[in-house]
């Protein structure tokens, strides 16, 4: 038990106190880059969707600017009736969850597609709560632990 917490310590020591600001800089660097065609190394879409997915995460953790794409996913699903008896009927975040999983597993995403899409994920899983914010606090709770 000891070995983990060393582990930790050390690697939040090692990066030098990023900071969440920080780290959400390097993730959006990393998500731009690692989606261009041109990179020297490209993302597959799987890697582009978890680093999206963290990104997302970050991004609403370190709030000011970072949490925009939060806000405005949360109030578009919002004007689009997500949570209340919209014009779909009854629609919760678990639903679009369970839709956006469905998008990556059957369309042929790009790269920098499949990045956004994590983004929304990020969003729309920690709103969803259950499981699917537990998967979201996972992904965020290592990258925040980076960023300490």
């Amino acid at each position: 038990m000891s070995t983990t917490t060393l582990a930790a310590d050390g690697g939040a020591t090692f990066l030098g106190g990023l900071g969440t600001g920080g780290l959400a800089l390097v993730l959006t660097v990393l998500l731009v880059l690692g989606t261009r065609s041109s990179s020297e190394h490209t993302f597959s879409k799987g890697m582009a969707l978890f680093v999206g997915l963290a990104a997302g995460i970050v991004w609403a953790g370190a709030g000011q600017v970072w949490g925009m794409p939060n806000d405005l996913v949360l109030s578009g699903l919002a004007s689009a009736g997500v949570g209340t008896n919209g014009p779909l009927g009854t629609v919760g975040f678990p639903a679009i969850a369970i839709v956006l999983v469905v998008i990556v597993y059957m369309m042929k995403l790009k790269p920098r597609a499949s990045g956004v899409t994590g983004v929304l994920m990020a969003t729309v899983f920690a709103a969803a709560g259950g499981g699917w914010a537990m998967v979201a606090g996972t992904v965020g709770s290592f990258f925040v632990g980076l960023a300490a």
